[in-house]
């Protein structure tokens, strides 16, 4: 690398005070007015919040490749600001996947909002959007909330699931021998547990990252732990095989659990990770702290 650690040192320290310095521009580019002298209108605003949170996320995801690029450095003061540099760009991109997270709840609260910022988004941030709102309605009615003002984000602590690319391995290798797609394993896994970290047991007394019930799992467990992730997979990918997923999905998913709003969070989910893999992280990111 032809920077000094000192130099680098320095570079992350800007970059440190140059976020902090965004905090209050988030609540000047939502006040911004329009040729009229006017607010603009909520849409707008919205919309503005949502493509700064997607180049905030594209800036670190594209920091974090060109840091874990790099060869180790052969010096320990090097080594460490390398360290510190990759921790940084994580950590601004988990920041950033969760105030999107955040921004998105803000305008799926309020159905007539949604609709209007879809409608005036980029085809690919408009995409992301619709199967984020879809799957959000589809499970808050699974959950008999109507009151969509009082959804609030409970997040969970970062380390109490696998890395997430070790459970793609697993999805991709579980949908690879029963012939599925593996997003729709990524989101039930999602769905379920939150990619592990809530194994129950549920109120009904399911278990694991993607909640078997015990003779559920005695069935399709083929003697594997149910609390782990690859096995859980595994079986998962194995239960919809058997129940008709190449033949008919839908009928696949409503067997794993019978109602057809779940059935549909699940396919919204994987949709949009099936149109943009990096939706794989944002999810794994949501509803996190760390």
């Amino acid at each position: 690398m032809n920077r000094s650690w000192k130099v680098r040192m320095a570079a992350l320290l800007a970059t440190a005070a140059a976020l902090a310095a965004l905090l209050p521009a988030a609540s000047a580019s939502a006040a911004r007015l329009d040729q009229a002298g006017d607010k603009a209108p909520a849409t707008y605003r919205y919309l503005l919040r949502l493509e700064k949170d997607e180049a905030l996320i594209a800036s670190a995801r594209a920091d974090r490749a060109t840091v874990s690029a790099q060869l180790p450095a052969d010096a320990f003061l090097a080594r460490m600001v390398q360290r510190l540099e990759l921790e940084n760009a994580n950590y601004r991109y988990r920041e950033a996947v969760r105030t999107e997270q955040y921004d998105m709840l803000q305008i799926a609260v309020v159905p007539d909002l949604a609709r209007q910022v879809i409608a005036v988004s980029p085809p690919g941030l408009a995409a992301a959007e619709r199967d984020t709102f879809d799957a959000w309605y589809s499970i808050w009615r699974l959950a008999g909330i109507d009151e969509y003002n009082l959804v609030r984000i409970h997040p969970h602590g970062l380390d109490g699931a696998q890395p997430s690319g070790q459970l793609q391995s697993y999805y991709q290798a579980a949908a690879s021998h029963y012939q599925l797609d593996w997003t729709y394993l990524a989101s039930i896994n999602f769905i379920e547990s939150d990619f592990g970290r809530v194994n129950g047991p549920s109120s009904a007394g399911a278990l694991g990252p993607m909640q078997f019930m015990p003779a559920t799992w005695d069935a399709y467990g083929q003697g594997g732990d149910v609390n782990n992730p690859k096995d859980a997979i595994d079986a998962a990918a194995r239960y919809l095989f058997l129940h008709g997923a190449l033949r008919n999905i839908d009928a696949a998913l409503f067997a794993y659990n019978h109602d057809n709003d779940y059935v549909q969070a699940v396919k919204d989910y994987a949709d949009a990770i099936r149109q943009d893999p990096t939706w794989l992280d944002r999810l794994y990111y949501w509803n996190t702290t760390g």
